[in-house]
């Protein structure tokens, strides 16, 4: 395992896409002896910020900036300045990379003391899998007071993690989000408009926005083959509202996903979304394949079925669908 030079870099408040985009760009800009280390915005030995300009005044990013010596640079939305930086703000569309290609050649030359890293083994995958750990983690974190949820699309809600209540933005066409999902703290001025919007169960409502959502496998990586779930979903779309209980049903007891997948006929591609959105929003464990308790008979006997039904119907009126 060789030892090389690194650089640790976060990228905060944009779009999936503007910042693959922009990861493309620092990676050419970059030496080949220097590895970039793609960090969340709490590694306490952050080198780079690169930012949405619109959260660059938030309370816990100046914080950072003034308790750390990061290099931050802005990211803006104006055609007539496309591609140029100026006081380390670059503009978008990024029609061409000379400016930032010089300005991270600056601040790399500057900060000659990188710091002295074994090779990774782990992929990019583990990586960003964990990114998006620790960001539910954190919007579930009881110590956070009032934070902003927002993607690549805007902001989508507020959330309180201290009392587990949110208020989604009025403005949201759909509950919705993709791998962009972060947060930042929010201000008395960015909460003025809860006072007139419905709050709704943090947790209840974390899991329908990644059921919803289609980039949150991974929370379900290969590793995990059984899972207990001990909070059950109350899901907000009556069609899936059998399918989703049947699941709870069975997981309930604990029980490995293949076997859940084959009894109840679905692809595991779904199941395995079912439990992402439970780890994800933490109603559930991951255990292992000895620990699960679901053992079914195949194929399902008349009893079983009626005895199914019945408890679908008593889950239905308990739970208020």
């Amino acid at each position: 395992m060789g030892v090389h030079q690194a650089v640790n870099i976060a990228i905060f408040g944009l779009s999936l896409r503007t910042l693959n985009e922009l990861k493309e760009h620092v990676q050419t800009a970059v030496p080949s002896h220097i590895q970039v280390n793609w960090s969340n915005i709490a590694e306490p030995q952050l080198d780079i910020l690169m930012i949405n300009h619109m959260f660059f005044d938030s309370p816990n990013i100046k914080s950072l900036i003034k308790n750390n010596n990061i290099n931050v640079l802005q990211i803006a939305n104006d055609v007539n300045k496309n591609s140029s930086i100026e006081d380390d703000t670059l503009y978008l569309p990024l029609n061409h990379v000379h400016s930032l290609h010089h300005w991270l050649n600056e601040r790399l030359t500057k900060n000659q003391e990188l710091t002295a890293i074994p090779l990774p083994t782990s992929t990019n995958n583990i990586l960003h899998r964990k990114q998006i750990k620790d960001i539910l983690l954190e919007i579930q974190n009881p110590r956070n007071g009032k934070i902003q949820l927002f993607d690549n699309n805007g902001l989508i809600a507020i959330a309180d993690p201290r009392n587990e209540w949110v208020w989604q933005n009025p403005s949201l066409r759909s509950l919705q989000t993709d791998s962009s999902l972060n947060y930042t703290y929010a201000t008395q001025n960015d909460q003025l408009w809860i006072t007139d919007t419905p709050q709704q169960d943090l947790k209840l409502w974390l899991w329908n926005l990644l059921w919803t959502s289609s980039d949150f496998d991974e929370l379900c990586p290969s590793s995990v083959s059984s899972f207990y779930l001990e909070i059950w979903p109350q899901p907000h779309h009556k069609a899936e509202r059998q399918q989703i209980l049947r699941m709870a049903a069975c997981f309930a007891k604990g029980a490995q996903i293949s076997v859940v997948a084959t009894q109840l006929r679905l692809p595991e591609k779904r199941v395995k979304q079912f439990v992402a959105a439970s780890l994800g929003a933490q109603y559930g464990r991951v255990i292992k394949d000895h620990q699960a308790n679901y053992h079914p008979q195949n194929p399902q006997t008349e009893t079983e079925q009626n005895f199914m039904k019945k408890l679908f119907g008593r889950l239905r009126n308990r739970l208020g669908f």
